[in-house]
């Protein structure tokens, strides 16, 4: 490996270990550059060492071991017209990095893998200011981290079929700030995961990934301002309980030659399981503060293409359609959800030992109308136009 090769090496894997675990949206299934340029459809693929987080069964594929590191960085610009005014949220960029590392235990049938990242997180600010915040009890600001660090196990059933099972200890914590309140609190709890990967043939491969629930009470500190609450207000050791909901992807991908690679993916989040967020613990005069969230189910639909070329090159492009999981009556600012569209170009290169990928992400949705919301403030148009940039870069040895 040579010295430019290196410092890309050390600059990309820096990048991933530094930069904090914040980004506007709940789930997080951007996580690796070449899946991201693709339309993240990844699952049936999964030939590098982020098949900890795509699918764990892929790490079979894989010779020797493997470090990778990644930053997916997003910037959500969303603006809100309601019936009281114009807002914008913050849209500066926001990172979420992600380190794997894998490897084949020679002349067995298994291989391990390693990985940090973040499945979920949330970085959203209006501004207390904000049109909405007529109400106080309506949050204006959200800030959620939820790291992973999470095992697998891959076995190689026979020359087409690979199976894998992962472990997980998940760390999280929670701010959400509204003219009224502010909550702070953190917790920890385990997780699992199970994949499958089967190729039949050369040109077929199908991907299944199992990511289970997880779920989490935060304790911490409420806050109850006292220009809202009077003599009731003061900081209260309180708790909250929430579901972090599983998810299934599964994945098809078409490779008529060496030269390219089609694929595609469904992938489903299980969001019937975030009902409310009630904290608890307050002034028995003022009781429990509880949002009724009552989100849906949704699906993923990705599509992804690649083109390898000579000397190690690839450019990718996908697209990928995500359907709205948040209800009109439940629809909080922080979590401004809506069907969005998302596509993206890639290029990258492998020299053998080392490979790098780069990525660009638009992202769009059309107006959507809430009406109807437990918040009357909240009722109006949300409007987003967004952009993403990620970065990959791995060692092999």
């Amino acid at each position: 490996m040579n010295l430019n090769q290196r410092l890309l090496l050390l600059t990309g894997l820096s990048l991933a270990s530094t930069l904090t675990s914040h980004a506007a949206a709940t789930r997080i299934a951007y996580v690796d550059a070449f899946a991201t340029a693709r339309g993240n459809a990844f699952t049936a693929t999964a030939d590098n060492a982020s098949a900890v987080f795509y699918n764990g069964a892929g790490l079979t594929q894989l010779e020797g071991t493997q470090i990778h590191g990644s930053v997916y960085a997003v910037s959500l610009d969303y603006s809100a017209d309601t019936t009281l005014g114009n807002d914008d949220m913050d849209d500066d960029f926001q990172a979420v990095p992600s380190a794997f590392v894998s490897h084949n235990l020679k002349d067995t049938p298994f291989a391990m893998g390693f990985g940090i990242y973040s499945p979920f997180a949330l970085g959203s600010d209006w501004g207390s200011d904000a049109n909405f915040t007529l109400d106080p009890s309506v949050p204006y600001e959200a800030d959620l981290a939820y790291t992973k660090y999470h095992a697998v196990l891959a076995w190689q059933v026979t020359e087409t079929l690979s199976l894998s099972a992962g472990a997980s200890y998940d760390e999280t914590d929670v701010k959400l700030k509204a003219n009224a309140l502010k909550f702070d609190a953190n917790d920890d709890t385990v997780g699992f995961s199970l994949a499958a990967m089967w190729r039949p043939s050369e040109k077929h491969s199908f991907g299944l990934n199992y990511q289970a629930k997880t779920e989490v009470t935060y304790d911490g500190n409420t806050t109850l301002h006292p220009e809202f609450f009077g003599p009731f207000a003061g900081k209260f050791k309180t708790e909250a309980d929430l579901t972090f909901p599983e998810s299934i992807v599964f994945g098809y991908s078409y490779r008529p030659n060496e030269k390219w690679n089609i694929e595609f993916n469904v992938d489903w989040t299980n969001w019937d399981r975030v009902d409310d967020l009630t904290i608890e613990g307050l002034n028995p005069l003022i009781g429990d503060i509880s949002y009724d969230l009552d989100w849906e189910s949704a699906f993923i639909w990705e599509l992804g293409v690649t083109r390898y070329f000579d000397k190690g090159w690839n450019v990718s492009a996908g697209y990928t359609y995500i359907e709205n999981a948040v209800p009109d009556q439940g629809f909080l600012p922080i979590v401004p959800d809506s069907d969005r569209h998302a596509f993206a170009v890639g290029v990258g290169r492998d020299y053998g030992n080392i490979y790098w990928q780069l990525a660009y992400q638009y992202i769009y949705a059309s107006d959507r109308g809430v009406s109807g919301n437990d918040k009357p403030t909240v009722d109006g148009d949300y409007d987003l136009d967004s952009q993403a940039v990620a970065f990959s870069v791995g060692y092999r040895f």
